[in-house]
Parts: structure tokens; sequence; C-alpha cells
């Protein structure tokens, strides 16, 4: 068997939803690491987790690039399918963000800003990103409200960018606007206050990561070859020697987030979601709870606060770190296996129904 072979047609790329569970599941084991203690600060460990997780969250940005421009890049953008694409989006991400604010202001969880009622309807309109990504009342929820903010933009986006030539100039400027920010604001930040969380997450420092899972899919899409699964793993484990390759000793995260480090660990992201794009995955006994867990990703990004919270209040402080550690990955899991099941799915349906029905109604001119 050759190490390239064709692919089936397809809209969705199984690969992809893969990836996503498995940055979603670096981003919680990096979170829940950090909250037992679980390895010591600087040791090799922690810093594998910390370039897994925090590089994990700059690869969803990647992944919905890729996605969007893959599955919607030559639509037709009239008031039918604008309408379609907003409702199915809204129905995808607002109902389980609303349960994770919910449920923070029941605990009184300090996650975010007070919750002033300025605050609640940002986030329940799901514009905080336009403010500031850090006014998310969840942990984590910065990169969701930057997410919200590309869906906003992306049908102008998509239409500006159907030469391709757009697409990659576009993706330059962007990568222009960013340099200043990884180069010198964010390093010039201080700690003090969270202020250099603050700058991290403004949306110049990450827009051009949407562009480059652009790139990808244009990419993608010049030749139905694809990867042997032989070549993929040995790609696969040279882009993860190359990113373990001299890598600095550090205590400060923010280290590998900013200057010439963030430059190759974006880059490397970047090739790590083309890598996965020209993959398909064979039939198999580890097919089917990988793709459960690309299904779970948004799930286990937004539950796994909520999974560690509960040991951490129900379980005695004698009880050895490894094991709440455990522990609080797996009570993340079947939390997300619950809301997914719960929560998520039908929401997603429902959105579905609405877009189809209001696709019928006969102010759109198409009624049947």
């Amino acid at each position: 068997m050759g190490l390239v072979q064709a692919a089936p047609s397809s809209s969705r790329v199984e690969s992809l939803d893969i990836l996503r569970g498995l940055m979603a599941l670096a981003v919680a084991v990096y979170h829940l690491s950090i909250w037992t203690q679980l390895f010591d600060s600087g040791t090799e460990l922690n810093r594998l987790v910390a370039l897994l997780g925090n590089y994990g969250v700059e690869g969803f940005f990647i992944i919905s690039g890729f996605c969007f421009f893959h599955i919607y890049g030559e639509t037709t953008w009239n008031r039918q399918a604008l309408q379609s694409f907003h409702i199915k989006r809204f129905f995808r991400i607002a109902p389980l963000y609303y349960v994770a604010v919910l449920l923070n202001l029941i605990l009184g969880q300090a996650r975010g800003p007070d919750p002033s009622a300025r605050m609640l309807v940002e986030n329940f309109t799901l514009t905080f990103g336009l403010f500031h990504p850090n006014h998310a009342l969840v942990l984590g929820g910065w990169s969701i409200g930057i997410e919200y903010v590309f869906y906003m933009a992306f049908p102008l986006l998509a239409w500006a960018t159907r030469r391709k030539a757009v697409l990659y100039l576009a993706t330059l400027a962007l990568i222009a606007l960013a340099v200043p920010w990884s180069f010198y604001k964010v390093q010039a930040a201080s700690m003090i206050g969270h202020t250099k969380f603050h700058t991290y997450v403004q949306i110049p420092n990450h827009a051009f990561l949407f562009f480059f899972g652009g790139l990808a899919a244009h990419i993608r899409s010049m030749t139905p070859k694809r990867l042997h699964w032989r070549l993929f793993l040995g790609l696969g484990i040279l882009l993860l020697l190359t990113a373990w390759w001299q890598l600095p000793q550090f205590y400060d995260h923010f280290d590998i987030l900013t200057g010439f480090y963030r430059a190759r660990f974006a880059g490397l992201s970047a090739l790590v979601v083309l890598l996965f794009a020209f993959f398909e995955v064979p039939e198999g006994r580890y097919k089917r709870p990988l793709t459960l867990l690309g299904d779970w990703s948004y799930s286990v990004y937004l539950m796994h606060p909520f999974a560690s919270q509960a040991l951490v209040h129900t379980l005695p402080t004698s009880i050895p770190a490894p094991w709440i550690f455990l522990g609080s990955l797996a009570l993340t899991l079947g939390l997300a296996a619950l809301t997914h099941t719960w929560i998520e799915k039908p929401a997603m349906a429902l959105g579905r129904r609405w877009a189809a029905d209001l696709a019928k109604s006969p102010r759109t001119g198409h009624s049947e």
C-alpha cells in the first residue's frame, strides 16, 4: 500500500474532530494538573502540559478557521443562508455556555468580572468578545468570545476571500497585526491584576490563527490525496520532537506564549492541523472512543473546572494529588458525556429544525 491514498469526499473531517477532542483534553489536563499541584513548577512534565494546554486553545482557533472555510467558503450568502448560519452557530455555542455561567453564579465561583448587569447582558448575548474577551463569566470563556466574533464576521470574510490571493494577503496582514502584541505588548504588560493575561487574550493577538485554518483548508482542497497512516504517524512524531527540541526552562508560562516561541509554536500548531486534515481516520477499535472525545470537546472544555471543584470540596485533603487529578479527569469525561447528550445534541437539533423551518417560511420566498 502506498504512502499517499485518495480520500472519499465528505464535508466533515473526522480527523480534525478527533484533534479538537485531544486538544480539549490537553487543556483539561493542564488546568487540573495545576489545580492539584500534580507537577512541580518548571519540571519537564509541567512544561510539557503547559505547552500542550496553551497551544491546544490556539489549535481550537485554527481548526475553527479550517472547518468554516472548508464548509462555507463557497456559500452564497443571501438572507436565508445568513439566518441558517447564525441560528445553527448560536444553538451550538449558547446553551452549554449559559449552563456554565449559571453554575458559576449559583456556586459563587469567582470566574471573570463581577456579574454586573452589563456583564450579564454581554455574556447572554455572546457579544462580550467585542468588548473584551475577559468579560467572560466562565473559566476559559475568553476563547469562546473570540470564536463568536469570528462567527459574526465569517460570512463577510468568506465573501471577501473567494479569491484565494486575498486569503493569503489577509493572513499576512493579520500576522503583521499580531507581531507587536506578541513581541512587545504582552511581554511588556504587568502581571499585577492579570494585566498580562488581559493583554494576551485580545483579538489582534489571535485573529491570524483562524486564517491559518483557512489556508489549511485551501491547501487540502487542492488535491484528493491523503496520507497513509505510516506517513501520518511519522510526521506527527517529527512535529512533536520539533516542539520539544530545545524547549527552554521556564516557570512563567507566558514565556512560551510570546515572541519567537509564540511564532514557533503557533506555526507548529498550524502544521499539526494541516497534518490531521490530510489524514482519513481508518475504521478500527480506537476510532469510536476518539470520535466521542471529539464530540465531547466543548463539554470537556467548559465542564472540567466544575469537576475539579466538586472533588476538591468533597474529598479529604489527605488524598494524594495524582488520585485527585485522575478523579477530576474521569469526572470531567462523565460530565462531558452527560452535557453533550442532554444539552448540546438537543440544542443543535433544535437549531437545525429552526433554520429549516425558516427556510420554508413564505417570508424567505422558498415556501413549498
